[in-house]
């Protein structure tokens, strides 16, 4: 499967520092990803931001992001 057919899964971030924090250190680490604005109401803290990634590659961000301190809300597939 190429990149652009790839299934796209959506980190919640609680703010824009979490989602810059984990979007470097996710990248850093081979596990591109970029920042996104979420739609109002997507999420049910309200959280504003997320990081945009590839679905093969979510649990293993989480867990780093976890591991790192950083952060994030609920996982929208």
């Amino acid at each position: 499967m190429n990149k652009a057919n790839e299934r796209k899964c959506i980190i919640a971030m609680s703010s824009m520092t979490y989602a810059m924090r984990g979007e470097t250190l996710l990248n850093n680490n081979r596990l591109y990803t970029r920042v996104i604005k979420l739609p109002k109401g997507s999420t049910p803290k309200g959280c504003g931001y997320g990081l945009e990634l590839s679905c093969s590659f979510l649990e293993r961000a989480v867990q780093m992001l976890e591991h790192a301190g950083i952060k994030h809300g609920i996982v929208l597939r």
